[in-house]
């Protein structure tokens, strides 16, 4: 009796180990499609918050490996509703970009146009201050074309899903922008300005 005691006292431990096993394999199971649907949004928009929730998917498949199945099911329980938090944030930064976009889209067009119909009109002006040097003039044509170059990449990195890179780009356009409009002043005539 005793010798079925100690074997029962042996053999439970595992019992129990092999209980908990199936709960933390479903759990771990169940984050990593959970995890596996946010992925493609989480990772453009939201990349840190994306890789905490790997790394604790992570920790929990370690615990898991070790054999510490209360752990791994502990770790792991709580990240399908924390990927749903993951895809919440990413949406509302994809909103977010999409309105800074949507508003750079419908701005910047017009805006270059403007510059470019500005600078055409100096360039063939019969008289120019003398401020508007050659050399001055070709560069404010060099920053244009840097303009129209950056813009063009801002509307492909759109287009090819990068909302990131394309509002990048537009930054970069505006702060051109603001360049010429800073050294304009200096170079056009005065009936132009």
């Amino acid at each position: 009796m005793r010798k079925l005691l100690v074997v029962g006292l042996m053999v439970l431990p595992l019992l129990v180990a092999g209980c908990s096993k199936g709960p933390a394999e479903a759990a771990l199971k169940a984050a990593d499609e959970a995890i596996a649907n946010v992925a493609p949004d989480a990772q453009k928009f939201v990349p840190d918050q994306f890789a905490t929730l790997t790394a604790a998917a992570a920790e929990a498949k370690a615990s898991f490996d070790k054999g510490d199945y209360a752990a791994a099911l502990a770790a792991a329980k709580d990240l399908p509703a924390k990927a749903t938090e993951v895809m919440t944030a990413a949406t509302a930064k994809k909103d977010e970009w999409m309105g800074e976009w949507n508003i750079l889209s419908k701005d910047m067009p017009i805006l270059v146009a403007d510059w470019q119909k500005k600078l055409d009109e100096l360039i063939a002006s019969k008289k120019l201050p003398k401020t508007a040097t050659p050399e001055r003039i070709e560069e404010v044509k060099a920053k244009f074309a840097e303009v129209n170059a950056t813009w063009t990449k801002a509307t492909e990195a759109f287009n090819a899903g990068d909302l990131k890179g394309a509002l990048e780009n537009g930054a970069a356009v505006k702060a051109s922008i603001d360049w010429i409009e800073g050294v304009w002043a200096g170079i056009a005539p005065a009936a132009k300005k």
